[in-house]
């Protein structure tokens, strides 16, 4: 399994700056006003064995609240699970890969749909909010080794037809109170079955091909997501649906009304974090070797220490931009995993200073450009080492809550 690599594009669109005109916010006139995001994905039920880090679900649940987290990000596994029958044994193999952060990294078994259950009526008692997302993983989805029993969507219609039957199901047992939106697929185009080959083999181009969508690029993407957006809209009208991209900027080009956008801004859209940390040569090796933590890291803190402001005007202007885009198509920004590297892990030749300090500043500058929705970084689990410093986090999610 290839893991996605944003697209460098070096000139943002003109005309597309962040617009302030009138005192109109259509956040004020949401509930709730602001989204403190926690994305707990495949992490709450595959880490929901003896010694996991999500063993005790009150626990957690407690020290989310604790935090300031008002909202969590959870892949219900709708390509497996079938909540008709939640009794049934479900068994994950061992990854064998002990530096795997969200989902699992050992053995699992177990009623995977009664945790399901268990989980949701505890999280709704805490009158915790959350929303769905779905990652697609499958049997042969590389590291992330899923059941054989997984069902594959190769098109987005039929991801829409699989979230339709477990929604139904759904409704019935947990009602809709809390849920702020469904995310029809993970980071779009990445990680749905064989859909960056269907993407090329239709367009005649592949994903990162060119500097932007071609005519036909656009057209396809804009059927692709319409078709199963508008269907699911129509199925569940007191629903919010998207589909969380990353901050491509040429999604500017695709007119899909979202009914919110989720984009995930990393630092690997910029080259000169890529050139100096290695990023990419790195990444193939995550999982299984920790060799190369200490070099990643010393590249990492130098290239923050050097060229930090830098990078962050980059990344306010690439804000900028999709925070344009929600106001002109009224589609409230949220972002539920962004801002520095996708991947980091808690290891002694690891130091987490510099992306916490770029958490720091993700938090002003999502309020300057009105984000509904914001979190810290990609590990707020209970099975890192940062979530123990409950004052860092509260600090953070207050300051946001309040703005």
């Amino acid at each position: 399994m290839e893991f996605p690599a944003q697209e460098t594009n070096i000139n943002l669109p003109r005309g597309k700056s962040f617009p302030i005109s009138g005192n109109f916010d259509l956040r004020d006139a949401l509930n709730p006003r602001r989204l403190t995001l926690a994305m707990w994905d495949q992490a709450f039920l595959l880490r929901h064995i003896p010694g996991g880090s999500f063993e005790d679900y009150d626990q957690v649940l407690d020290e989310a609240i604790e935090r300031g987290y008002n909202t969590l990000r959870l892949d219900p596994l709708p390509q497996l699970l079938d909540l008709t029958h939640p009794e049934r044994l479900i068994s994950f193999p061992d990854p064998k890969s002990p530096y795997m952060p969200w989902c699992w990294n050992t053995a699992v078994e177990g009623p995977v749909g009664e945790w399901l259950v268990e989980f949701m009526e505890k999280m709704l008692q805490h009158r915790l909010n959350y929303t769905l997302s779905a990652w697609w993983f499958t049997g042969d989805s590389g590291h992330n080794r899923f059941p054989a029993e997984s069902k594959i969507p190769t098109t987005h219609k039929e991801a829409a037809e699989l979230w339709v039957t477990l929604l139904h199901e759904w409704q019935s047992r947990f009602g809709f109170e809390g849920l702020v939106y469904v995310d029809l697929a993970n980071e779009v185009p990445y990680f749905l079955p064989g859909f960056l080959e269907r993407f090329k083999q239709i367009t005649g181009a592949g994903w990162g091909d060119q500097a932007r969508f071609s005519s036909s690029q656009v057209a396809f993407l804009k059927q692709e997501l319409d078709e199963s957006l508008g269907w699911m809209q129509s199925e569940f009208p007191s629903l919010r649906f998207t589909a969380s991209i990353h901050g491509d900027i040429r999604w500017l080009d695709v007119p899909t009304p979202f009914d919110c956008l989720d984009v995930h801004f990393y630092s690997d859209m910029d080259p000169r974090w890529v050139n100096r940390t290695h990023f990419h040569d790195y990444m193939s090796r995550l999982f299984t070797d920790n060799s190369w933590h200490k070099g990643f890291s010393d590249r990492c803190m130098v290239t923050s220490k050097v060229i930090g402001p830098m990078l962050r005007a980059r990344q306010r202007a690439i804000l900028s931009s999709f925070a344009g885009w929600s106001a002109q198509q009224g589609m409230p920004l949220t972002t539920s995993e962004s801002w520095s590297s996708w991947y980091y892990i808690d290891s002694p030749d690891l130091d987490w200073g510099w992306l916490l300090d770029w958490a720091e500043w993700s938090v002003e500058d999502a309020i300057d450009f009105k984000m509904w929705g914001w979190t810290p970084h990609n590990y707020v689990q209970p099975q890192f080492s940062n979530w123990k410093d409950v004052r860092w986090h509260r600090r953070l999610t207050e300051k946001f809550l309040k703005n």
